[in-house]
């Protein structure tokens, strides 16, 4: 019996909770690998890594503009963190035997991961937790809270905890 392809979004960011909880989705959500007829294994679940880059917009009083350039300085930043960002995560699945895709939105982060677990047809949305507080997620919000309640699929937040057995074994 075929089993259907499963989509696993993966968000990523420069903390190291992504990358552990992107860790944790190549070691557990993918050893329903199965053999070829010549032997090789067959990745069962499509990866999808997805960066939110946050907009570069100002607000500012009429007695301040910001020139092109610096828009353009901000934009081509972002972009190089972008790359550094997958980088390091497209090694992660290198090491652990995955082939991953990578997608860059742009806006607000908990609005735009939620929106592209949907475009993207995620069976899956996995993401590090931070592991703030009760206060500080008050003041703050929690991006994990918000796309629990918001996402069109199911979400597996992968905490400190996990994170450090990981690297246990």
């Amino acid at each position: 019996m075929e089993q259907k392809c499963k989509t696993v979004v993966v968000a990523v960011d420069e903390s190291e909770e992504s990358m552990d909880a992107l860790l944790w989705a190549c070691k557990y959500l993918l050893p329903a690998q199965c053999p070829h007829g010549d032997g090789t294994p067959q990745q069962l679940c499509k990866f999808i890594l997805v960066h939110v880059q946050p907009d570069i917009c100002f607000v500012a009083g009429p007695a301040y503009m910001v020139s092109e350039d610096v828009v353009n300085i901000m934009e081509i930043e972002a972009r190089r963190t972008t790359q550094k960002i997958f980088k390091r995560a497209l090694c992660i699945c290198r090491d652990s035997n995955v082939k991953a895709e990578t997608e860059v939105f742009v806006g607000d982060v908990k609005q735009r991961l939620c929106e592209a677990a949907g475009k993207l047809g995620a069976d899956f949305l996995v993401m590090g937790s931070h592991g703030h507080g009760f206060f500080k997620r008050v003041i703050m919000g929690s991006l994990s809270d918000y796309c629990c309640q918001n996402a069109a699929c199911p979400v597996v937040v992968v905490n400190k905890n996990v994170c450090n057995n990981i690297k246990r074994w």
